[in-house]
């Protein structure tokens, strides 16, 4: 089943609950103990053992108390969070001497877990306040850039762990054969079978290799001597959390201040891995009382010592592939974890298998993309300017991380992240300005309305808007739509590219709306009415004066018919003398015969005159008023995709080729049309062929006029997707 797919609603008991809880505690397991290594041997190198045991109750408790959550996530401890923790916790441990107060483990561990458990209620505040909006506006290079800044870090800490591992005497081989056998692993499983968790594999293979050198006489140090049944909690003096009496008031600021930075990543990261498990599987996301039970649990995790716990889409992409997330699979993942931290298996875990499975933990956090534009960088050749703005935010993001600390890493990235957004969003709210002349509607014309379009399509301006619109961009956007006012009559701005824009926006297109009025422009909205799109709303809502189209090719064809109404009279069948206007070069004799063969028929909108899949028995020319056609999808639904207009003709396609009709035909204005059916069209091939091969000659010309625009309009409409 793909990944992608497996995320779905199921009953609460599931066939292969128990699969599922073994596919994530698999994926789970590595990150936990790296993450716990990470932080522990920073923090607490002795206390090692029940941090792990923290690490594992930590995950399993906060999976067990969010199982019942309407949008269940899998959890684990995070790397780029743990080394979060650890350099925050180091920074508060520094300042302890001047204060009179040591600098122990214990209190390191105080300090850990009163952090760890602020941490978790700050993301819950955020989760209060709705934090989550603000959380969009946060560029992928950001995280990206933390993900990449972790890899170099682990990396190189691995790199001096191995080199003092097999700096020891008698070392130097065990080690490296543990080291190549997990990473070779971890690889050959990730090449060949993908669908299996390539760093479980590959830990699991390093134990196999450490067992067979405890058989020797010189056995692998492990990571583990034995099975700790303390917690953190347990161990941890927290006089540090109290801090020096005469500066408490500071002490404790600084202390929220530390922690509102980890709680700030947590909540980040539970916000994009909520939001890219709805895209998989178009579940809610989590209620106000799921959020609060989530930052609870969070904060009792960190309580316990456990790393900062928070969602993870790897695990919870594995946990779904074989089954759905249910109460029963997040119960089951919970107790595995915790069976798992007692068995005692974790002690069999050589350091250098630890230092292996990091390693490839590292290389599979290592973004490749942003690797590969480098190279062409560095190689001189062309890279298009967005992927150099993501790169100096990653490298950013980086330099601070590897000069100075993840603290400041963090802050770098958001800070970049929203100058990122503002600089996007506020350098150019057009993404292109397009004529009359290079783009129309997809409507049937005659060739004099093309004519005039050819003509006056200058008069006619579209906008193309990108992205987001907030108001750093208002003004900019304002400018520009004031330009186009000065060199066009008709304005159509498109925001099928815009998803989300505030009331600043809003205000200033009633701005724009009244001007438009005043000096006699009109000014059409397009492309507003898209999923997740807040555009149609705040529009119809404060702008009520505000003309919106279901798309930009009704908004092309009202614009062009307006212009016609300028240039054109209103079109006329025939010419005062009662002689037909259509086909062409007809003598009076021709156009009262080709009167008698056609039937005058009147239609109220709505009504359907030609139905899709029908027999082509008729030919019908619209004399008066405006129809569209429409297939017919898959789910039923009437989809328009072009106009007729008085002057044209419709199923003449069908007329010739006699195939069932291939599409409907729907009046939306009063519609009169004139018929010509197959039986009168044969009676005239037979008494007046010179007509017929008139009424043919017409066709032709019409249809390859209506082929010609219908190119012109696929090849605008594809330079206006890429653009």
């Amino acid at each position: 089943m793909p990944e992608t797919q497996a995320l779905q609603v199921a009953p609460a008991f599931h066939p292969q609950t128990a699969l599922a809880a073994l596919d994530s505690a698999a994926v789970s397991l590595p990150i936990i103990l790296g993450s716990t290594v990470i932080l522990y041997a920073q923090v607490a190198p002795t206390a090692l053992n029940s941090g792990v045991l923290a690490a594992f109750l930590g995950v399993a408790w906060v999976t067990l108390l969010t199982s019942r959550s309407c949008r269940p996530i899998a959890y684990t401890a995070r790397f780029f969070e743990a080394a979060t923790l650890a350099t925050l916790v180091l920074q508060m441990a520094s300042r302890l001497p001047r204060y009179g107060l040591q600098d122990t483990e214990a209190v390191r561990l105080g300090l850990l877990c009163g952090m760890s458990a602020m941490a978790g209620l700050v993301a819950g505040l955020l989760w209060l306040v709705r934090a989550e909006r603000l959380a969009r506006f946060i560029p992928a290079p950001v995280y990206i850039g933390f993900a990449s800044s972790i890899a170099v870090s682990i990396g190189l800490s691995q790199w001096k762990s191995l080199t003092a591992q097999i700096g020891q005497p008698h070392m130097g081989w065990p080690v490296a054969a543990v080291v190549v056998t997990v990473v070779a692993s971890a690889f050959a499983v990730k090449r060949f079978r993908p669908q299996w968790p390539a760093s479980a594999v590959g830990l699991l293979a390093g134990i196999m290799v450490g067992l067979l050198t405890a058989m020797t006489e010189t056995p692998l140090p492990r990571l583990m001597q034995s099975q700790s049944w303390s917690i953190p909690l347990q161990l941890a003096d927290f006089t540090g959390l109290w801090g020096p009496p005469e500066n408490r008031w500071q002490w404790w600021l600084d202390l929220l201040k530390g922690s509102a930075v980890l709680g700030v990543l947590i909540f980040l990261n539970n916000v994009v891995t909520g939001e890219q498990l709805a895209q998989l599987d178009d579940r809610r996301t989590l209620t106000t009382a799921d959020k609060g039970l989530q930052a609870l649990a969070i904060a009792g995790a960190g309580a316990l010592g456990s790393p900062s716990v928070s969602g993870s889409i790897s695990v919870s992409v594995m946990a779904a592939r074989s089954g759905p997330l249910t109460v029963a699979s997040m119960c089951a993942l919970a107790l595995l974890l915790v069976a798992i931290c007692a068995s005692t298996a974790l002690v069999l875990i050589p350091v250098a298998a630890l230092s292996g499975l990091l390693l490839v933990e590292a290389w599979q956090m290592w973004d490749r993309g942003s690797a590969r534009q480098v190279l062409r960088l560095l190689l001189r050749r062309a890279v298009a300017r967005h992927h150099k703005e993501d790169l100096m935010v990653i490298a950013g993001v980086m330099a601070a991380a590897l000069l100075a600390n993840m603290v400041a890493a963090l802050l770098v990235g958001l800070l970049l992240g929203l100058v990122l957004h503002a600089h996007r969003n506020t350098q150019k709210p057009v993404r292109r300005t397009l004529s009359g002349l290079e783009i129309q509607s997809n409507c049937a014309r005659t060739p004099a309305e093309f004519a005039v379009l050819a003509q006056h399509g200058s008069a006619i301006r579209v906008l193309q808007l990108d992205s987001h619109q907030f108001f750093a961009s208002a003004a900019l956007l304002q400018d520009a739509v004031r330009q186009a006012f000065s060199d066009a009559r008709f304005v159509i701005l498109d925001w099928t590219a815009v998803r989300q824009i505030d009331s600043s926006i809003a205000q200033g297109v009633g701005r724009l709306q009244a001007q438009a009025h005043q000096s006699g422009i009109l000014l059409v909205h397009a492309g507003t009415q898209w999923r997740h799109s807040n555009v149609h709303a705040l529009l119809s809502g404060d702008v009520p004066a505000a003309r919106i189209a279901p798309d930009l090719d009704r908004a092309l064809e009202t614009v062009e018919n307006q212009l016609l109404q300028f240039h054109l009279p209103p079109f006329q069948a025939e010419d005062p003398q009662g002689h037909l206007l259509w086909p062409a070069h007809l003598n009076d004799e021709e156009s009262h015969t080709l009167r008698r063969a056609m039937s005058l028929h009147r239609f109220e909108p709505g009504d359907c005159f030609i139905r899709e899949g029908d027999a082509s028995d008729a030919l019908w020319f619209i004399t008066r008023g405006q129809a569209s056609v429409q297939l017919s999808t898959d789910d039923g639904t009437q989809l328009r995709v072009s106009g007729v207009r008085a002057g044209t003709t419709v199923g003449q396609i069908g007329f010739i080729d006699q195939q069932a009709r291939s599409a409907s035909v729907v009046a939306e204005t009063t519609v009169e049309a004139m018929r010509l059916d197959h039986a009168s069209f044969q009676r005239l091939s037979q008494d007046h062929p010179a007509l017929v091969q008139k009424l043919l000659s017409q066709l032709s010309i019409d249809l390859a006029t209506h082929l010609r625009a219908s190119n012109m309009h696929a090849l605008a409409q594809a330079h206006h997707a890429m653009a």
